[in-house]
């Protein structure tokens, strides 16, 4: 069977509007749905050899051997990737005077989310020292040494 050039035509015609809305709606959808490659760690806690992390509304709070440290931004991972700014307290490793205090180093926490596990390496800013990196698990309790 032959179709006529002319009814071919027509019958496009008739289906363009659809297609001409459907390139847009999804254009729309995509945007609004941003990059789906990313979002925020929820409120949980990590643990790992050596460390400990309490994810917050408001960023994370660290606990080491001996030391501190708090992320004072929401973690937000973006293809698998994290790097967050925060400050560390470093221990002293025994007891503390009364009138000795220890003042915060700002840091750097990079990360890798991969399900329930994440690599963090934390980095002092003024510095540029590294002070490790850390294997952590959700939900898994902390294997962190207090010194007194």
């Amino acid at each position: 069977m032959t179709v006529h050039p002319a009814a071919a035509v027509h019958r496009a015609e008739r289906r363009s509007p659809r297609r001409r809305l459907l390139l847009p709606g999804l254009l729309a959808l995509v945007t609004a749905c941003g990059d789906i490659t990313s979002f925020s760690l929820t409120i949980s806690s990590w643990g790992g050899i050596h460390v400990g992390m309490t994810i917050t509304a408001s960023g994370a709070l660290l606990e080491y051997d001996c030391a501190m440290g708090r992320i004072d931004e929401p973690i937000v991972v973006r293809a698998g990737r994290f790097d967050v700014r925060g400050v560390h307290w470093p221990g002293v490793g025994g007891p503390v005077g009364v009138d000795t205090t220890q003042l915060p180093r700002p840091a750097r926490y990079q990360g890798q989310v991969l399900g329930n596990r994440m690599l963090l390496t934390v980095t002092l800013t003024d510095t540029g020292q590294p002070l490790g990196t850390f294997e952590l698990v959700r939900g898994a309790n902390p294997q962190v040494f207090k010194c007194y």
